[in-house]
């Protein structure tokens, strides 16, 4: 890969395929070597990714290391688009560490740059942790609004791993109103959606998550089928360098 005109690209882009295989290790030495290579332009890009992953692994003071890292490279003149999606990242590492005011003041900043910038990305990012932190504080019809927006706007962008984030949280607002067969629906597409993106561990989520509903419904045996999968996917992945990963099980919202 040093012979390669663009090493720190490849590594970045070899990065992304681990992310997704949820083979994390990989992914953080893919970025880290990326990162001793790339010039200032994409250091920011992927001092953000390695955030992303450490947050996956449940590790959040790393996360919020490499989001703080990211931040001091774009500054204050960064682009607004890279800082709102930082922050809306950034706000749902603090709403996991239970910093809920945190999470509502990084959240709120990202929705002021992601307008600036006319992102609908990083508004469609915002919309789902907005209704992430609504349904927290037990504001299901907020809850409901914001993650309505952010499904929106992640359908006009057929951007599958925003559209099936913004599904499964919607699923989860549902449920809590005892809407069973409706998040039911809403989990099968963001089902599809995390397969067809090959994201291991977001469809290890979605099926455990199957599962429950099922077992809700009195599906007892298609339940059990989803949960062999989750189960499955999650061994493959929980477990590096012989340590267990006890939050990459207990992935639910994102």
């Amino acid at each position: 890969a040093l012979g390669h005109p663009d090493s720190a690209a490849l590594h970045e882009a070899s990065g992304d395929l681990y992310t997704l295989l949820g083979e994390y290790a990989a992914a953080l030495k893919s970025y880290e070597t990326a990162a001793a290579l790339c010039d200032t332009n994409a250091l920011a890009r992927v001092e953000h990714k390695l955030g992303t992953v450490y947050d996956r692994r449940g590790a959040w003071d790393m996360a919020e290391s490499h989001y703080e890292a990211a931040l001091r490279v774009l500054g204050e003149t960064g682009s607004a688009h890279e800082r709102a999606r930082l922050y809306a990242d950034w706000s749902l590492t603090a709403y996991r560490r239970g910093l809920l005011d945190k999470a509502l003041e990084l959240a709120h900043r990202a929705l002021e740059l992601a307008e600036t910038a006319q992102d609908k990305l990083a508004l469609a990012q915002v919309h789902n942790i907005l209704g992430i932190l609504a349904s927290k504080q037990e504001d299901r019809q907020e809850a409901r609004r914001q993650l309505e927006e952010s499904l929106r706007l992640a359908e006009d962008l057929g951007e599958p791993g925003i559209h099936a984030a913004a599904l499964n949280n919607l699923a989860h607002a549902h449920y809590a109103e005892g809407e069973i067969e409706l998040a039911l629906a809403l989990t099968e597409k963001a089902l599809a959606l995390s397969l067809s993106q090959g994201d291991r561990h977001h469809e290890a989520a979605l099926h455990s998550k199957m599962a429950d509903l099922l077992h809700t419904g009195g599906r007892s045996e298609a339940a059990m089928t989803h949960l062999k999968q989750a189960v499955s996917i999650y061994a493959e992945i929980g477990v590096e360098a012989d340590t267990l990963q006890p939050e990459i099980w207990k992935l639910s919202e994102w």
